[in-house]
């Protein structure tokens, strides 16, 4: 058993005195990575003419960072890496599926510790909607819940795009998953309006993008090299669930990329089993599912393979409510934070445990 610290972070005041907060904090070996030559000017001012459009504020930020931190803009890994890698699971249950009668997403988060920040922040910017969420390279978000109740969570769907080597280059030009997550925590009130704003965006990630608020909807939105498609679920639906993990599930994309590891596809099935299970899901049975040892969970070990549980993490609308609990460790515990609450920043270290994958755990498996 290894210890990894974890942190959490209060962020509050315009983006520019946001960004400044955030250059004053430890470790900030995951933001500062150089851009590569290829990143010049033209594609620095490119990438900041979509950020003031679909991310506005996020500029203001960066700078803020870069002059507290006497850095280069440039040369911060957002600046560059957004601009167009993970495996995760995501469930969301309706309040017509829970026995609290709470809409919620839940979500397991696999990758390499190397790339990971570990870190959650309460983000609010001035005059944005305030949020809790997960972060990565510092100022991107993975998943997180906001004042008004609107949650956002993602899984990958295929394999993942990056402009880092050894990942799937993008075909377009668009945002990568971690900015658009953002986005719609901190300008958009409820699903419907957050799926409004994802359908106008260029988005050169492939994802499967869980939104699900108070209301009682939920949406599963999801994009293939460019193509996008979405179904969702509301009170006055007979299926009160939707789920999905790192392959297409929405038929109109299947044949974009028919086939999928077998993991995603037993995982995905172990998630569409347990939401059948019963008619009222407590939080107590969703919990175990995340922590439980796949394949009768979701929780993996795999780190060295870029497949090591990161998270897992529980999204109550009603209650603006984040749950998690780190590398996936029943023995780490379930920490809760709520929106409206702040508690001060603090820092502590967590258990994992590293284990071996087994290489029909990456096997590919048709899906047509």
């Amino acid at each position: 058993m290894e210890k990894q610290q974890v942190s959490y972070w209060e962020l509050e005041g315009t983006y520019q005195e946001i960004g400044k907060q955030m250059a004053k904090q430890p470790e900030k070996n995951h933001i500062y990575i150089p851009a590569p030559e290829k990143f010049g000017g033209k594609e620095m001012e490119e990438a900041f003419r979509l950020y003031d459009r679909y991310c506005p504020g996020i500029r203001e930020e960066l700078e803020g960072y870069a002059q507290e931190a006497g850095i280069a803009v440039r040369d911060i890994a957002y600046t560059w890496m957004t601009y167009l890698v993970p495996g995760c699971s995501g469930l969301i249950l309706t309040g017509k599926k829970t026995d609290d009668g709470h809409t919620k997403i839940a979500r397991n988060y696999e990758f390499t510790l190397e790339d990971e920040d570990l870190k959650l922040y309460r983000t609010a910017p001035a005059g944005k909607y305030a949020h809790i969420s997960g972060s990565i390279v510092g100022f991107g978000r993975t998943e997180g819940i906001n004042e008004k109740g609107l949650a956002v969570s993602m899984t990958s769907c295929g394999f993942p795009v990056s402009n880092l080597p050894g990942m799937r280059a993008p075909v377009l030009k668009g945002l990568q998953f971690w900015a658009v997550i953002r986005s719609l925590l901190e300008n958009c009130g409820d699903a419907k309006e957050a799926l409004v704003k994802v359908m106008e965006m260029p988005i050169a990630y492939n994802m499967n993008l869980f939104l699900a608020d108070c209301s009682g909807t939920g949406i599963l939105f999801e994009t293939m090299n460019g193509e996008k498609a979405y179904t969702s679920i509301g009170p006055a639906d007979e299926k009160q669930y939707l789920c999905g993990t790192n392959h297409i599930v929405i038929e109109k994309l299947v044949s974009r990329e028919p086939a999928a590891m077998e993991n995603s596809i037993v995982r995905r099935d172990r998630l569409t089993a347990f939401a059948e299970e019963e008619n009222r899901i407590r939080e107590s049975g969703l919990r175990e599912l995340l922590l439980k040892k796949y394949p009768e969970g979701m929780r993996a070990n795999y780190y060295a393979e870029g497949f090591g549980t990161i998270k897992s993490v529980i999204l109550d609308t009603a209650e603006k409510r984040y749950s998690i609990c780190w590398l996936g460790q029943e023995k780490n515990g379930w920490t809760d934070y709520f929106v409206p609450e702040k508690r001060g920043d603090y820092a502590e270290e967590k258990d994992m445990e590293i284990e071996k994958a087994d290489p029909q755990f990456f096997a590919i498996r048709p899906l047509m």
